[in-house]
């Protein structure tokens, strides 16, 4: 088998488990982690601010080094240099495709420059000894006399002279001008036969707790890739042990420890002839929490106690009320329920208090805590009086009554002869019962009552009742 069968045979078997697409290379492409030059790659070729970009196809499919290389390059052309014996030709085959830019040739030494272009893994320009004269197979494909124009490709082949201790050379090519960094954007091809591209590792990974007992995870798609492999640790330095696979782009982990933090890391991986893996991505930390108490409310429930609410939290196993007498004084604790609501007694009437929830859950013989719930107030007055009722009593007279309310110093009466007109003070009283006479036979008439509480000089009112009428 030639040394070209071999290398297609070989290539066949690498593409197998190896990326093949332009997607596949976001992130790679530096000297580092460079493009698979043994790929097509599409790119956009622009060396300087005031180059056109041009669409461009590469792909090297052959490479010649050592004395197979020396045979051929001699074989080209008698008067090529013949090495030392520290020194070998490299000839290196590719498809270079124009696809797409302006109606202006394309020169091969253009994208690829023997002068230019090559370089060391360690990133040190190589300068060649010699560059090989084509004037056999290759006669017409090297760097100069490749020629295309928009639509077109051919093969083209370069033969470079160098130091054995080179190796297979990096690949350097002008793909973008930073104009605000004033300087070109380059991509790196390697031509090492036996190299990989990486699997890239997931990047925007995020770790945040979705309930009292769970931690989602989340992070950006790494392309070309299978899944996902998720590894948890309780210690960022500890072992971490392999907890899922997915193909998705988040994960939510469940049946942990409230309060505890978790620590986590994913890895990519993509299957074929052996599976590949990347690298860790970065440790994300997060720990389950309750919930906050959301649909908080606060209002009166009597002329001293105010009774505030909340919506259910999952996993709480009581939840603390805590008070102020300002938005942003000091909170105390008012009082602790495993009710999904609290009334607070003992206060003030027509004073203004603030109230903020936070849940709990007992893990042992701990109180594990959420977030403190929105701001909510309210100030005590007295209830709406109850049980309210107007009956007539005879044809100029109807009674008008209600029940007691607490802390009430008195109750007053409004009357209208329409239920949308205006109201006028009828009675004020501290009975629960009043008989209003001497009104016009036929007509109707609507009531309606408030209680109040008197703090010093100051008449604090309830809302008012229903609108009830009666027709004499």
């Amino acid at each position: 088998m030639n040394k070209r069968s071999f290398m297609y045979l070989f290539l066949t078997f690498l593409i197998m488990f190896s990326f093949n697409s332009k997607s596949a290379f976001a992130e790679i492409g530096d000297r580092i982690t460079p493009y698979s030059a043994w790929f097509n790659y599409n790119f956009s070729l622009q060396e300087y601010e005031w180059d056109t970009p041009k669409e461009v196809e590469l792909q090297l499919f052959d490479m010649y080094t050592g004395d197979e290389a020396n045979e051929i390059v001699a074989n080209e052309n008698m008067y090529n240099t013949k090495p030392a014996d520290d020194e070998e030709w490299i000839v290196m085959g590719f498809n270079l495709k124009y696809v797409s830019g302006p109606e202006e040739p394309l020169y091969a030494y253009d994208v690829i420059y023997s002068y230019d272009s090559f370089y060391t893994k360690s990133g040190q320009k190589v300068n060649p000894i010699d560059t090989a004269i084509f004037s056999g197979q290759f006669e017409g494909l090297d760097e100069f006399d490749v020629e295309l124009y928009p639509g077109a490709e051919s093969e083209v082949y370069y033969g470079i002279l160098v130091k054995k201790t080179v190796g297979y050379p990096l690949i350097r090519i002008g793909m973008g001008y930073d104009s605000r960094a004033d300087q070109t954007i380059y991509g790196w091809f390697s031509t090492d036969p036996n190299y990989v591209e990486p699997i890239l590792s997931p990047t925007n990974v995020k770790a945040a707790a979705s309930s009292y007992n769970s931690v989602k995870l989340s992070w950006t798609k790494a392309d070309d890739v299978t899944g996902y492999e998720i590894y948890r640790s309780t210690s960022s330095t500890g072992t971490y042990t392999k907890i899922a696979t997915t193909s998705s782009t988040s994960y939510t982990n469940t049946s942990l420890n409230t309060g505890t933090t978790y620590y986590y890391k994913i890895k990519s991986y993509k299957t074929g002839t052996p599976t590949q893996y990347s690298d860790y991505s970065k440790t994300v930390s997060a720990k389950p929490v309750l919930s906050t108490p959301t649909s908080v409310k606060a209002a009166s429930s009597s002329y001293n106690s105010v009774k505030t609410s909340w919506a259910a939290v999952s996993g709480a196993s009581g939840y603390e009320v805590y008070r102020s007498t300002t938005s942003t004084g000091t909170y105390s604790l008012a009082g602790t329920t495993t009710s999904t609501s609290f009334n607070n007694t003992g206060l003030t009437t027509n004073k203004t208090y603030y109230y903020k929830v936070k849940s709990y859950r007992i893990v042992g013989s701990k109180k594990v805590y959420g977030n403190y719930s929105s701001i909510v107030s309210a100030k005590p007055i007295p209830s709406v009086p109850t049980n309210f009722n107007v009956a007539k009593v005879n044809s100029t007279s109807s009674k008008i009554s209600w029940s007691s309310v607490s802390g009430a110093s008195g109750y007053e009466i409004y009357r209208s002869t329409s239920s949308a007109g205006s109201y006028s003070l009828v009675k004020r009283t501290t009975s629960t019962s009043y008989t209003n006479s001497g009104l016009t036979k036929g007509k109707t008439y609507y009531y309606k009552v408030r209680a109040y509480r008197t703090v010093g000089t100051t008449k604090v009112y309830s809302g008012w009742t229903t609108i009830k009428s009666v027709k004499l």
